[in-house]
């Protein structure tokens, strides 16, 4: 697990820009409520997902996710402004299939080996995100995000030979 943060820790772009110690410091508490919450999520996926198929688990989610944004939007309303609204809906719909996509195979994964290797897993979402901009968009990557993408696929092979081999001890 540890090997598979540092990678995704290594994997973040580097800013020239500076930030004030009160502009970290709330980035840093964010950071970690993200992570407390997003393992509470696994739990009590896991246990949902034990009597519940994941598809249908997703919906809900998103429906709860949809409803607390609709509610953050009236306590605080958007200035409205001249905005091309088209791309907005077809963004918004191509993005929403995409994460559906992505949150019905995370909670796949969870039904399959359980909330922390799924979380292990999913961590490796910065490396990821590099690989693909690499790919997708030809972001120039410098050479310590290409050794975290390095760490956090050796940290995920070690983690996949690690469940490959207790497999192997139960059929024994």
């Amino acid at each position: 697990m540890a090997i598979i943060l540092v990678g995704s820790a290594l994997t973040i772009p580097q800013s020239s820009a500076t930030y004030s110690s009160h502009t970290i410091a709330i980035g840093i508490f964010a950071s970690f409520g993200a992570g407390i919450v997003y393992a509470f999520y696994c739990i009590i996926a896991q246990k949902c997902l034990e009597k519940f198929h994941p598809v249908p688990f997703t919906w809900i989610s998103f429906a709860s996710t949809l409803l607390l944004s609709g509610v953050s939007l009236l306590l605080w309303p958007a200035k409205s402004g001249q905005l091309d609204w088209t791309p907005l809906w077809i963004g918004s719909i191509f993005s929403g299939l995409v994460s559906f996509i992505g949150h019905t195979l995370n909670n796949v994964g969870i039904r399959m080996v359980g909330a922390s290797t799924a979380s292990i897993i999913g961590s490796s979402s910065p490396a990821l995100t590099a690989l693909v901009a690499w790919i997708t968009i030809h972001k120039t990557l410098n050479v310590i995000q290409s050794v975290g993408i390095g760490v956090v696929t050796l940290g995920i092979a070690l983690l996949s030979a690690e469940g490959f081999v207790k497999s192997l001890k139960i059929r024994d």
